[in-house]
């Protein structure tokens, strides 16, 4: 099972900053999952949410700045003073940082109309075995999936059916990614029929990270990856 860190070691480090990515590979991490988002001035930047608020506090969103003025704003003091002065990471940053370091990237498209620009910058610096390309966008996901030549490609779902599976698995999705309150041992051996390999997300608490390590899947994304890898460590 691989243990992507998610957002970077985001219960610890300010997410999606180099602190917390840098912190999950040595918390034994051997996967990294992040967010791409577009800036007014065509810049890919690493942000999860639709509003500034909650982590820059600012208003707005990554779409309302230009680079140069989102690289201005603190990004990693709401976690803690210890992260005062934290910057916002280009994906081009986190790409040369990571892109050849082994691990496994799982990189989300949070915003329509910028999937190509994406998958050409990503495929710049790691290879195609090594990363996947996911979304809850399905017609992100739909856009990637028409291309002759497709990346690994992710849905990230917030519900299930067979009808689901079947469809992403003839347009070529590989990866089911559900939210791990809702799997059972049925999703999992339906994903399993199709050939299709599962990553479970919204692993927030040790006692879901327990009931996905119940399932036969390919990874999980959590917030602290070193209790997963003590996790899995402990089990061999």
């Amino acid at each position: 099972m691989i243990n992507f860190a998610h957002r970077g070691a985001s219960q610890y480090a300010p997410e999606n900053t180099m602190a917390a990515f840098n912190l999950g590979v040595k918390m034994g991490a051997d996967g990294i999952e992040t967010d791409v988002q577009e800036t007014s001035d065509g810049k890919l930047v690493l942000f999860h949410d639709s509003s500034l608020k909650r982590t820059l506090s600012i208003d707005g969103s990554i779409r309302d700045y230009t680079w140069r003025e989102l690289s201005k704003f603190d990004a990693g003091i709401y976690k803690g003073e210890e992260y005062r002065g934290e910057p916002l990471v280009l994906l081009e940053d986190f790409l040369s940082a990571f892109g050849h370091s082994g691990l496994h990237l799982a990189i989300e498209i949070k915003q329509v109309g910028i999937e190509e620009k994406v998958l050409k910058t990503v495929r710049q610096y790691v290879r195609d075995e090594d990363f996947t390309i996911t979304s809850f966008i399905r017609e992100s996901v739909i856009h990637l999936a028409s291309l002759p030549n497709r990346p690994q490609l992710g849905f990230l779902a917030r519900g299930f059916s067979p009808l689901l599976l079947d469809y992403l698995k003839s347009i070529g999705i590989n990866e089911y990614c559900p939210e791990a309150i809702t799997m059972n041992e049925n999703m999992v051996e339906e994903a399993a029929r199709r050939n299709m390999r599962v990553r479970a997300w919204g692993v927030k608490t040790p006692e879901l990270m327990e009931k996905v390590l119940s399932f036969d899947i390919y990874g999980m994304t959590v917030n602290f990856p070193d209790l997963l890898y003590k996790r899995l460590h402990d089990a061999v």
